[in-house]
């Protein structure tokens, strides 16, 4: 008989997944791996670790639990980490110095600096700083950060710290990316250091526009209301623009970007003394690559793409210093694909191609560009290497038969290689270039010490297949039987659903434990990639513009079809869980459909006016020139056709979806006489994290699903 997985151990000490190293990164001359490890006695709190490939020795360089002081996160912290999706304590980023001889890193609004000749960790900045977002200067003579909303400056030398702005206010914050940056655009960054160091770019970032709204915090033991500027959809989003400090002579120049209620999506700069910014229309169907020269102020537009439905972005820009031009991405062809531009900006060649997307850009040499991508299948990323000539097809540098997610040094020596599969937890590797592997003791194995070799046996088989859409795209799907297919005829099947943009979950990765729980407990678990997600081309996507919530449950009801196919599915006994636009797409479901007997929906939106500005209008428009789609994208909009038992979560602290969502449907199925369950986390923000609180809305979830799919003594 194999080990059988428990909710327990799951969510218990260590971790079921192993201890993979996160934040993986090679020193500047290439020498040594740096990363995050959860420490051994707390796998919630992340020390940092030092690898040396010529000796072969992992040191922990720093025990987080021997700097920590108990300080409560700042606002800002909470949120950053909140957007960037940080669950763990302890250190969570770090940054190398370029010259190689230290690393920089944040602890509860610390900074400190880790010096490797001597192995001493020293406190730099003041005292009285929260400091969030530090970075070494190209230098490394100095250290920027933000500091109660404006930019500070440390001298390496001397430890004088300088401000260098000081107009922050309640609405005003300097070198932060405001909330649709970090939470819609994934642009974290507020500032910029330029090749030589010399100058700053930074963001201003005005939210005097957005009107103010109450958003309640309920926590165990108190309650709070925060006076939000939350952009809802068709109202005014914050005014941004941006400046350039010269650190010579302190002085700050700002620019009016026009950006005519768009967004500023990305920054870089191109050289020295240029900057190339990213400027998105407000409907996100035009994106423009602009230059401009901060010392003059001149600006010329390098590129333009365009889209009827809207513009994905990206952080595909890669300069080419030594040649001149850069790497660009553009889904012009349909598909994500590379694209090689002198520096006038002028169209070289394409040099990828096909019905398959670019995941991301790593570097380039003289010879090669380096990126991720989907050219072997679907359900698998690889990194692949292209020849600038464009004489040749991309080469894969991974196996085959995994998830890929790399790291290459600078100077193309060595990679690490993130890889895990559907059966084999994730796990780090470093090699070399040649795909060769080089043994790194503190990096995990899934061997017998591994936690969850035990359960190993206990794995459900896993399916991947494709189901043809109504237009005849196809479907990736990926089902997990339950693992006693002989105990009992049939068995319920729990549909777990996302179902947004942006998002793919039919991969070849691992699966969270929980799923390998469920199918140990009797389920079937399905997932689909329905129309709207992601790196599945234009085509895929952009079925879904205009309305919500309608393509997406036609396609997922297709999966649905094919269960009705399977003789060991008992089509009474169907479930349905989802997070997030999974949890809308649960509703959604449940009400257009009468297929499922039971639905868990976690954190959902319930009404798209209660939603962002730069997320629900790229998919939706402005409320007032699309009012029918606004409507019928609404899950109030079909209340009346709920069936099944309806479990609801959502966390009372929530900043992204807020608990309004869930609140106005409480009442509107209170209104309309109309069954459900819920629960709520005091405290709780959108991820839901923490080992108590998964572990007990896991557990609740499964009796929930056991209640109304298990019937008698099979409960």
């Amino acid at each position: 008989m194999s080990n059988r997985l428990t909710l327990e151990r799951i969510f218990n000490h260590p971790g079921v997944n192993g201890r993979t190293p996160v934040r993986a990164r090679f020193s500047p001359p290439g020498n040594m791996v740096s990363f995050l490890l959860p420490c051994e006695e707390n796998s919630e709190q992340s020390d940092l670790w030092l690898f040396d490939i010529a000796t072969g020795d992992s040191t922990r360089l720093v025990d987080a639990a021997g700097l920590t002081r108990g300080q409560t996160l700042s606002h800002e912290e909470k949120a950053s980490r909140e957007r960037k999706r940080i669950v763990s304590t302890g250190i969570v980023e770090y940054q190398w110095s370029p010259g190689g001889d230290a690393i920089l890193f944040p602890l509860e609004g610390g900074l400190y600096v880790c010096h490797l000749a001597n192995g001493q960790t020293t406190r730099i900045g003041r005292e009285d700083h929260y400091a969030i977002e530090p970075r070494f200067s190209p230098a490394g003579d100095r250290v920027c950060y933000v500091a109660n909303k404006d930019l500070w400056v440390i001298n390496m030398a001397t430890t004088a710290v300088v401000r260098l702005t000081s107009d922050a206010s309640d609405t005003v914050s300097n070198g932060l990316a405001e909330f649709l940056a970090q939470e819609e655009m994934h642009r974290f960054e507020g500032f910029w250091w330029s090749p030589d160091a010399a100058r700053i770019a930074f963001t201003r970032v005005d939210e005097s526009p957005i009107e103010i709204s109450r958003r309640y915090e309920i926590n165990a033991d108190s309650f709070g209301v925060y006076e939000q500027r939350y952009p809802f959809t068709g109202t005014h989003n914050a005014t941004v623009s941006l400046g350039v400090i010269t650190l010579a002579t302190n002085e700050t120049r700002m620019f009016d970007l026009d950006l005519e209620d768009g967004y500023l999506a990305r920054v870089n700069w191109l050289d020295d003394e240029t900057l190339a910014l990213q400027i998105q229309d407000r409907p996100q169907q035009r994106l423009q690559l602009v230059q401009m020269n901060p010392a003059t102020g001149y600006r010329r537009l390098l590129l333009q793409e365009t889209s009827d439905t809207w513009i994905n972005l990206h952080d595909h820009l890669l300069p080419l210093a030594d040649r001149g031009g850069f790497i660009w991405s553009s889904e012009r062809s349909g598909y994500a694909h590379l694209y090689l531009y002198d520096s006038s900006g002028k169209l070289v060649r394409q040099l990828t191609s096909g019905p398959w997307c670019v995941l991301g850009v790593h570097c380039a040499d003289q010879d090669y560009v380096y990126f991720e991508g989907y050219q072997d299948s679907p359900t698998e990323r690889h990194l692949y290497r292209v020849r600038l000539n464009g004489q040749s097809p991309p080469e894969r540098l991974t196996e085959p038969g995994s998830y890929h997610t790399a790291v290459i040094d600078k100077d193309r020596r060595f990679f690490l290689d993130v890889q895990s599969s559907s059966r084999v937890p994730p796990a780090i590797n470093l090699r070399r270039m040649d795909g060769s592997r080089i043994e790194v003791p503190a990096f995990e194995d899934y061997g017998p010490t591994h936690p969850f070799h035990p359960y190993r046996d206990s794995i459900g088989a896993v399916e991947f297949g494709q189901i043809p859409a109504d237009d005849g795209q196809q479907l990736q799907y990926r089902l997990v039987m339950p693992l006693d297919m002989d105990s009992r005829p049939t068995h319920p099947v729990i549909v777990v659903v996302y179902g947004g943009p942006g998002v793919q979950r039919v991969t070849n990765e691992w699966i969270t434990p929980w799923t390998h729980y469920m199918s140990q407990q009797g389920f079937g678990i399905l997932q689909l990639d329905n129309r709207g997600s992601a790196h599945r081309g234009r085509a895929f996507e952009g079925p879904i513009r205009g309305e919500l919530g309608t393509i997406e449950v036609k396609d997922q009801l297709r999966g649905v079809e094919y269960l009705g196919t399977l003789p060991w599915v008992d089509m009474t006994r169907l479930g349905v869980f989802g997070h997030s636009y999974g949890g809308y797409m649960t509703l959604m479901l449940m009400m257009r459909s009468t297929a499922f007997r039971a639905g868990v929906s976690v954190a959902p939106v319930t009404d798209w006016r209660l939603y962002d500005t730069h997320y629900t209008e790229r998919f939706l428009g402005m409320p007032e020139d699309n009012p029918a789609g606004y409507r019928r994208s609404s899950v109030f909009e079909h209340l009346q056709g709920l069936s099944g038992n309806l479990l609801l979560i959502h966390g009372m602290a929530d900043d992204n979806v807020l608990f309004t969502n869930s609140t106005r449907l409480y009442k509107a199925l209170q209104d309309a006489n109309q069954p459900f369950e819920m629960m709520t986390y005091p405290g709780a923000k959108h991820g839901l994290s923490g080992r108590t609180v998964n572990l007990h809305r896991y557990m609740t979830m499964q009796r929930f699903f056991a209640r109304h799919l298990f019937t008698g003594d099979e409960a």
